[in-house]
């Protein structure tokens, strides 16, 4: 390798481009100037081209003009600004926008489905949401005017005062079920057990009176007394469901088959009474028994005097004077018959056979173990 005198960077090797001098004009944008090596000047482009290329070495001054604040919020607010970054922010921001119009969008989709337009009209459930809402004005005009010729038909129609058209709407509103009554709580026509004082509950004004018709909270709500039409007399009864429910498979316990055995069920129609307090039990209902009887037997025997005629021949009358005889036996060995009659004997036999008399016939009570109880009933 040649030495080299006066060379430029005292390089040796004169074909590296950090032996080759730069004589151009000075580039303050690329920090380039005369007299640079060359390799100098290629690093200097090199990193201006890559800078450019990405963005980062490109510097806007944006101060002249006014930024939106949905691009502004994306800007880095510590440094000067590259075209990197007001990309990055255009992108951002645009991204923003078009959620913004996606989200619009399907409000307007929305507000555009179908409609239940009721009582509107010139209109259809598709209509646009622009023809539906000027429909509704046109609606509501109809109805301010439908009430103001209505304040005139009042004001005709009733006195002045309005006294005719309050007593109808009072009328009106006393036949609405109120809230705070007790009927507004019960099922109609369904008998419910109470537990509580018949009268001066919840307030003094408040009560059931003796027939059983219901006042203030009590109101349409009735006393189970029978007192009033359509009300059962459930005073010392107790409720059974019918037989006639629709369902005609019944369990043996409960099967109105009069039929089959003498204590089937009864048959149940609705407001069908029956039962008894006491029951008198018949003879075929009394168990099969048997009594101890008492027996006494009186014998009487009545024999009557009475004589027998024996004939052994004839007699020798030893003692005509007496009342005995002698009889002679005229035969040798001879027996002779005697003759037979009825004694007349009499026997009598009576006997007395008593059983003791027990119990006094009375009815026994029928009643089950039984805590009474109110039933109440609302009608409408």
């Amino acid at each position: 390798m040649s030495t080299c005198s006066n060379c430029y960077n005292g390089c040796t090797e004169i074909v590296s481009d950090r032996c080759v001098k730069y004589t151009g004009i000075d580039v303050p944008v690329l920090g380039i100037k005369t007299g640079d090596s060359l390799s100098f000047v290629e690093q200097a482009l090199i990193t201006f081209l890559v800078s450019t290329l990405d963005g980062s070495g490109v510097i806007i001054d944006l101060s002249s003009i006014s930024v939106c604040t949905v691009v502004q919020k994306y800007l880095p607010t510590c440094k000067d600004l590259s075209i990197a970054d007001i990309s990055k922010a255009l992108i951002q921001a645009a991204c923003d926008l078009q959620e913004q119009v996606t989200l619009n969008t399907n409000a307007i989709a929305t507000l555009n489905a179908d409609y239940t337009i009721g009582c509107l009209t010139g209109v259809t459930t598709s209509s646009d949401t622009h023809v539906i809402v000027q429909a509704v004005i046109n609606k509501l005009c109809t109805v301010v005017t439908d009430l103001a010729d209505l304040t005139v038909e009042l004001h005709t129609m009733y006195s002045s005062n309005g006294t005719q058209l309050n007593n109808y709407i009072a009328s009106y509103l006393a036949g609405l079920p109120s809230t705070n009554s007790a009927s507004a709580r019960m099922v109609p026509y369904c008998p419910i057990a109470y537990y509580g004082p018949l009268s001066g509950f919840p307030t003094p004004a408040d009560s059931l009176n003796l027939v059983g018709q219901g006042t203030g909270y009590w109101n349409k709500v009735y006393l189970c007394n029978g007192a009033s039409p359509g009300i059962p007399d459930l005073r010392g009864r107790v409720i059974v469901g019918t037989t006639v429910m629709g369902n005609n498979t019944f369990p043996s316990q409960t099967d109105p088959c009069g039929a089959c055995t003498a204590c089937a069920n009864p048959r149940y129609d609705l407001g069908t009474v029956a039962g008894s307090n006491c029951v008198t039990l018949t003879i075929n209902e009394i168990p099969n028994h048997t009594h101890v009887n008492t027996m006494d037997t009186t014998v009487t025997v009545n024999d009557p005097e009475h004589s027998h005629t024996t004939s052994f021949g004839d007699p020798q009358d030893a003692n005509m004077s007496g009342s005995s005889r002698t009889w002679v036996n005229t035969g040798s060995g001879v027996t002779y018959p005697t003759s037979s009659n009825p004694t007349g004997i009499t026997v009598d036999v009576v006997t007395n056979i008593t059983n003791a008399a027990v119990g006094g016939g009375d009815a026994h009570l029928n009643i089950q173990p039984v805590i009474a109880l109110h039933y109440i009933m609302y009608i409408p």
